[in-house]
């Protein structure tokens, strides 16, 4: 799986759609998933007027129907940069903080999640000069992310967060990628 370092936005936004196809497909198709309309811009739009959208919430979108399974269960929203952002300011904040980047990519793949009628959101964030991080909700990991195969990987509670009890798990793009079995995902 390339590297590129420099990708930003919707560059970094179709290298992660070929990594996820990649997954998907064990190395067969590099071409499942694509970025959805004005990254998801489109659905929140029709949301706003009461109007649903197939397949168009979040970063990503099944442009194969056989990806159609991890679209159903799972909001993906993709961030590159914000490298001021991260969980930690959740985690040791002196008091709940009103805002944050990290806390509004929490609300933006909750509210993607629900505007698609699916049960679980995920984060894939790249901070410059960093590895790729996953994040999800405690109610994924429970529902079967979780694996003794993870040697790396953290799970906190975040006083500030009410989503979903609170607690979120994050670990790297790679190893989540090496580690978890799309039928794993598709079995959910």
């Amino acid at each position: 799986m390339a590297k590129n370092t420099k990708a930003k936005g919707g560059a970094y936004e179709r290298e992660i759609c070929k990594q996820l196809s990649l997954w998907w497909s064990h190395g067969k198709d590099d071409d499942i998933f694509w970025r959805t309309a004005s990254s998801g811009g489109r659905a929140t739009q029709r949301s706003k007027k009461g109007k649903t959208t197939f397949g168009n919430h979040g970063d990503i979108q099944a442009s194969n129907p056989i990806g159609q399974p991890l679209i159903d269960r799972i909001a993906i929203e993709i961030k590159r940069g914000y490298s001021k952002a991260q969980v930690g300011d959740l985690v040791d904040a002196a008091a709940a903080p009103k805002s944050s980047d990290f806390l509004g990519f929490i609300e933006q793949a909750h509210r993607s999640a629900k505007e698609a009628g699916v049960p679980y959101w995920m984060i894939i964030h790249k901070r410059d000069r960093r590895e790729a991080m996953v994040y999800m909700p405690y109610s994924l990991w429970s529902a079967g992310i979780n694996s003794e195969k993870f040697k790396y990987f953290f799970g906190a509670k975040l006083p500030s967060l009410r989503l979903y009890g609170g607690w979120i798990f994050g670990v790297r793009l790679n190893t989540f990628l090496k580690k978890v079995n799309p039928d794993d995902v598709k079995n959910l």
